[in-house]
């Protein structure tokens, strides 16, 4: 289908309310956040013997998080590809199309054989699905987070977005709990053989309902009558280098601020899972579930709190202090994990949460202010992408093996959380120049 004469966006069913698509947003993100953060939490507790045998068992963890990070450097694929789809033929189509590809890589890990049985083919398989897992889930949260706020009343666009966030805390919490029932349901030997591949293969019912709801989505009024308008003065849909060409200080700025929340989420959140499993081996890798569960739920009440502040107290000063808590907790989190202890462990990551919570209500609608609406779905995915990549991919796994270089100790990812949180602060600098915040009135 060419670009000078495509179909119409289809608008099917009887339209929902703003509330139910907020919903549906957010179910749709915890289905493909679940997926990819399973897989984190197997590459640090089992896929290093079972697909890096030959590896010392740090070097074959590291080894194993090294696809993890893989999947980050696709994100920024995935939001171009799916940036053209949700930008030129609608969001609900680009949603689709990425739960669907999600859906499929992670039930194909779920299943596939290990080195013992396939030899060398068993990580490159593993590798080129977690490639697919990456390039699906840097389609997600850009259009999920367009369709809820570009539905939501103009009050309530920072809470109506951050229901998308609550779907990634969510997500995490699911992820936690079912590695943690599983884990604890049979033995460590039951789980190494078959017991990991549990999570990947139940995600396909999870994948099922949300391919459901997105089926009945409707395309956003705001998508709708700037793509008639756009076709109307140039006679073609919206091209995406626009963005990159009109709008590159927006994609750095936007890019840089989610340094903060996502070095949270993969150093003092998931990274945990490898950190103590060699370096604290007094607390368990159910300890560590078990708080990161804990923490996810309080982080989803705070997520609300947040949204709720939102658009009454500025949506850049709300990222401003994200950036401040976490520089000021970065050592102080890691020296209370280093004690050993399941409680300290705890309070380090709930008062971390409270930076990611900061952050969460206020950018799904910080991020859909930056861009006009003809390029708004690449530029949000192109944000993200790009700031997973650096904070959540390539700076924690630097991290950890600077770690294994200095014998366990845990100053490098303190420093990676405050070098980050830097990030997160400069980030909210350049949004500031390139446009003003205005809060809702």
């Amino acid at each position: 289908m060419s670009e000078t004469a495509p179909a119409r966006p289809v608008v099917t069913g009887k339209p929902l309310s703003a509330a139910r698509i907020a919903t549906s947003s957010m179910i749709g993100t915890l289905v493909e956040i679940f997926d990819f953060i399973v897989y984190a939490f197997m590459a640090a507790l089992v896929f290093g013997p079972l697909f890096f045998p030959a590896a010392s068992p740090w070097m074959g963890t590291l080894a194993a998080l090294g696809t993890h990070a893989v999947a980050f450097g696709m994100r920024p694929l995935g939001a171009l590809l799916f940036g053209w789809l949700g930008d030129t033929r609608g969001r609900r189509t680009a949603l689709l199309g990425s739960m669907l590809l999600m859906g499929t890589a992670t039930v194909a890990i779920g299943l596939l054989p290990t080195f013992a049985t396939a030899g060398l083919w068993a990580p490159v398989l593993l590798l080129a699905f977690r490639m697919l897992q990456g390039l699906a889930v840097g389609g997600e949260w850009g259009g999920a987070v367009l369709v809820a706020v570009e539905h939501a009343p103009k009050r309530r666009r920072s809470l109506y977005g951050s229901f998308v966030q609550l779907g990634t805390v969510l997500g995490i919490a699911l992820a936690s709990g079912v590695v943690l029932l599983v884990s604890t349901a049979v033995s460590a030997d039951v789980f190494r053989a078959w017991g990991w591949r549990v999570p990947f293969l139940a995600s396909a019912l999870l994948v099922v309902l949300g391919l459901v709801l997105r089926k009945r989505l409707e395309e956003t009024p705001e998508f709708v009558a700037e793509l008639a308008k756009h076709e109307a003065t140039t006679g073609r849909r919206p091209r995406v280098r626009a963005v990159f060409r009109d709008h590159w200080r927006e994609l750095i700025a936007g890019s840089l601020m989610w340094s903060a929340p996502c070095s949270f989420l993969y150093v003092l959140m998931t990274g945990l899972v490898a950190y103590t499993k060699t370096y604290v081996p007094s607390l368990s890798g159910l300890d560590v579930q078990l708080g990161l569960l804990i923490t996810s739920v309080v982080l989803a009440g705070l997520t609300l709190v947040s949204a709720t502040r939102a658009d009454r107290w500025g949506r850049e000063r709300l990222i401003r202090w994200s950036g401040v808590l976490l520089v000021v907790w970065a050592f102080p989190a890691f020296w209370l994990v280093d004690t050993g202890a399941f409680g300290p462990m705890l309070l380090a990551m709930l008062v971390g949460s409270v930076c990611y919570a900061a952050f969460n209500g206020a950018v799904p609608s910080l991020m859909a202010d930056l861009f006009p609406v003809a390029s708004r779905y690449t530029g949000c995915g192109l944000c993200i992408a790009f700031g997973t990549a650096v904070a959540g991919g390539i700076l924690p796994i630097a991290g950890l093996a600077v770690v294994g270089e200095t014998g366990g100790s845990s100053v490098p990812l303190s420093l990676t959380l405050v070098l980050c949180g830097v990030l997160t602060l400069a980030g909210v600098a350049l949004a500031r120049r390139t446009r003003r915040d205005q809060p809702a009135a």
